[in-house]
């Protein structure tokens, strides 16, 4: 079960930018997720929940972009691949829709994070302490 170190490294990265920041917790991450790494956003977020509880992330929205498959191939074709539905993750079909040759990825591998929601830092007032008497 990769996905649950996946989700654990995503939560390192998300707990971290959110210290950086000066956040004391996360309330919620985007995720960049390619097709064409046999990833199911379900499983991922499934497994984000599990490792987040008693962290800063424990409640934080998962919010999955998905990153169709492209690539490009020897003959000169290039584009977005078909994918095939009847996987369970729908991965893509690397033949070449033109000579049938394995195509280079070009795009769909994609696993990150891309962003990372903190609360707001609350508005600060000045006042002055000098005394006026």
């Amino acid at each position: 079960m990769h996905e649950l170190a996946i989700a654990d490294r995503l939560l390192d990265r998300a707990v971290s930018a959110a210290r950086d920041a000066g956040a004391e917790r996360v309330d919620g991450l985007t995720v960049e997720l390619g097709t064409a790494t046999h990833l199911v956003p379900e499983q991922v977020a499934f497994c984000l929940d599990a490792v987040a509880e008693d962290t800063p992330a424990e409640g934080a929205t998962v919010t999955f972009e998905r990153v169709s498959a492209r690539g490009e191939c020897s003959c000169g074709w290039h584009g977005e691949l078909e994918t095939l539905a009847e996987t369970v993750a729908g991965v893509p079909d690397r033949r070449c829709p033109d000579c049938g040759a394995e195509v280079e990825l070009t795009a769909g591998r994609e696993c990150r994070l891309k962003t990372v929601e903190i609360p707001e830092a609350p508005t600060t007032r000045k006042t002055d302490q000098t005394d006026q008497t």
